[in-house]
C-alpha cells in the first residue's frame, strides 16, 4: 500500500481535495486542529440553533464546483431569498452598491458632489493606482470613496486605505457603474440594466453541512479524518516533504508520519516556520512580513422575530465597531428550533494585541448589544443568550510588501514536488468559498496529473474561470 496523501486542514479546500482524491482512489488522511470539519465555513450548535461563522452564501459560476456542491448535498439544500444591504447614515443601501440608488437617496446636493467628483476623476485620470484609495477614487471619484469605501475598509483592515494594495480593490469591488447610473438618471441609458441575484442555494442545516457530508463520505470509504490534531513540524529532504510531526490534542501524543504528498491549507506563515530545516533568512522574513486580520464573532439570541429582512448587513457607521451583522433567521428554517427567537452574529475585526481580541466574553456581549441598540437594529427586545468565537488569521492583508514576500515564499515552497498550497490560509488569498473548493479539486487533479493546474491562478483576477469537468468517478487507482 502506498503512503497516504496528508491534507492539512479540513476547510473547504482541504475537504474538496480529500473528496476528489477519494473518488480517484488515493488513500488520504485529513488532519484538522479543531473538533469539527469546515474551517471558516463550519457550523456550530447553540441552544438548538445551527449557526455559521458569519454569512457563507453559496453562488458560483464554476461548473466543477457547482457539480461538487450538488453531488454532495443532493436534496439537502434550500433556496434562500437574497437581501444584503449597507447601513449608512440611518439608511439602507443595496449591496453591491447600486449607484442610481445612492444618487436617489442621499439628496440632490450630495448627489451633485458625487457626480462632479466622478466626472473630475474621469476627466483627469490618475496614474496607475498605488493603493486601494487611489483605485477607488480613480474609478468612482473621491466623494463616493469617502462615503462608502474608506470608513468600512479601514474598520475591516485596521490600516489606512492608502496602505492597502490596489490589488484587493480590483479583486473584490465589482459591478458598480456610476457612469451608467448617471446616464439612467438623465434618461440616456437605453441598454438593459443588470439586476442583482435575488436568491441562492444553501445547505439545509448550515454551511458546515456540506463538509460534514464530505466527511461522512470519506469515512464510509475507509479514509481517515483526524480531528483535534495539529501539525508540529514538516521534515524535508531535497525536493520532497518526507515526514510530518503531528500532535493529538486530546492526549498530547505525538507521532511522525510519512506522506506521499502534502496538500496544506494551514496558514502559509505557520507552514513556513514549521519546516524542520529552517529556510533561508530571507524566506523566514517574508513569512514574518505577511499579516492576517483576526475576527471576533459575537452571537446573540434575541427574543422576537422579523428584526430585519436581510441575510446580513454591512455596518458602515464610524460610531460603532461592529462591521457586519448576520441574521440567521433569514437563511434555512431548519437551522432554527423556534420562530420566537432570532440568532444574530456580530463581526468585529482586530489584531492579536488589540483590546477587542483580549476582551472577556461578558464585555463583548454587552458591546454588541449596546451597538445594535445604538444603530436601531434592536429596540426593546431582550437578549436570551449569547457566546463569543475568536477566529485568528481570517483575512490575509494585502498591504506593504506582501506581493514580493508572497513571491519569495511561492518560489521557495515551489521546489517541493509533493507539496501544494490551497485555500485562503494556505495560499494567502482572499478566497470566496467557491475559489477554495476549486483549489482543492485542482490540487487533487495535480496529484493524478502533476503540473496540470497552476493553483496560484485561482482567484488571481476577475476573469479567472478555469473549467475542469468532474465526471463520474473513474476506476479507482489501486491504493
Amino acid at each position: 500500500m502506498r503512503d497516504p496523501i496528508y491534507i492539512l486542514g479540513a476547510g473547504p479546500a482541504g475537504m474538496a481535495a480529500a473528496y476528489r482524491l477519494t473518488q480517484l482512489g488515493f488513500p488520504v488522511v485529513v488532519v484538522e486542529r479543531e473538533d469539527r470539519v469546515g474551517g471558516l465555513a463550519k457550523s456550530i450548535r447553540y441552544q438548538g440553533f445551527i449557526l455559521d461563522y458569519g454569512p457563507h452564501r453559496f453562488f458560483t459560476k464554476i461548473p466543477a464546483v457547482l457539480e461538487l456542491w450538488n453531488r454532495v448535498l443532493g436534496s439537502e439544500q434550500v433556496t434562500v431569498r437574497r437581501l444584503t444591504r449597507i447601513y449608512y447614515r440611518e439608511q439602507y443601501f443595496q449591496y453591491p452598491i447600486q449607484a442610481w440608488e445612492v444618487l436617489r437617496k442621499v439628496g440632490w446636493w450630495e448627489s451633485l458632489r458625487i457626480v462632479l467628483s466622478y466626472l473630475w476623476a474621469q476627466l483627469i485620470p490618475r496614474p496607475a493606482p498605488q493603493n486601494f484609495a487611489d483605485w477607488v477614487k480613480g474609478k468612482f471619484g473621491t466623494q463616493l470613496f469617502q462615503m462608502f469605501f474608506k470608513g468600512y475598509t479601514e474598520k475591516l483592515w485596521g490600516i489606512p486605505c492608502t496602505e492597502i494594495s490596489a490589488d484587493w480593490a480590483a479583486q473584490r469591488i465589482k459591478g458598480l457603474s456610476l457612469g451608467q447610473a448617471i446616464r439612467k438618471a438623465l434618461g440616456w441609458n437605453r441598454g438593459s440594466v443588470k439586476s442583482l441575484i435575488d436568491q441562492f442555494q444553501f445547505p439545509r442545516l448550515g454551511s458546515g453541512q456540506l463538509y460534514e457530508k464530505m466527511q461522512e463520505f470519506l469515512l464510509a470509504e475507509d479514509q481517515k479524518v483526524w480531528l483535534n490534531t495539529e501539525v508540529i513540524a514538516l521534515r524535508q529532504e531535497g525536493s520532497r516533504i518526507v515526514e510530518l510531526q503531528l500532535r493529538h490534542l486530546q492526549d498530547g501524543r505525538e507521532t511522525w508520519v510519512s506522506p506521499s504528498h502534502v496538500i496544506s491549507s494551514i496558514p502559509l506563515t505557520v507552514l513556513v516556520q514549521s519546516l524542520r530545516e529552517l529556510p533561508p533568512p530571507e524566506v523566514l522574513q517574508a513569512a514574518r512580513n505577511l499579516k492576517f486580520r483576526n475576527t471576533v464573532l459575537v452571537y446573540l439570541i434575541v427574543e422576537g422575530s422579523q428584526l430585519f429582512p436581510d441575510n446580513w448587513l454591512y455596518i458602515n457607521d464610524p460610531t460603532v465597531q461592529v462591521g457586519r451583522v448576520t441574521n440567521f433567521a433569514n437563511w434555512s428554517p431548519a437551522m432554527l428550533p423556534n420562530r420566537e427567537q432570532t440568532p444574530l452574529c456580530c463581526e468585529y475585526w482586530c489584531n492579536f494585541g488589540d483590546p477587542l481580541w483580549q476582551a472577556p466574553e461578558e464585555q463583548l456581549l454587552a458591546l454588541a448589544e449596546k451597538e445594535l441598540r445604538q444603530i436601531g437594529l434592536l429596540q426593546g427586545q431582550k437578549i436570551r443568550g449569547g457566546f463569543v468565537v475568536r477566529l485568528p488569521r481570517t483575512y490575509p492583508i494585502y498591504a506593504g510588501s506582501y506581493k514580493e514576500d508572497l513571491a519569495t515564499l511561492q518560489k521557495y515552497l515551489g521546489q517541493f514536488e509533493n507539496l501544494q498550497l490551497v485555500g485562503r490560509y494556505g495560499s494567502f488569498k482572499y478566497n470566496n468559498q467557491d475559489h477554495s473548493l476549486l483549489m482543492g479539486l485542482l490540487a487533487a487533479e495535480n496529484v493524478l496529473r502533476p503540473g496540470s493546474h497552476d493553483l496560484w491562478q485561482v482567484n488571481s483576477d476577475d476573469d479567472y474561470q478555469e473549467e475542469i469537468k468532474v465526471p463520474p468517478p473513474p476506476a479507482k487507482v489501486r491504493r
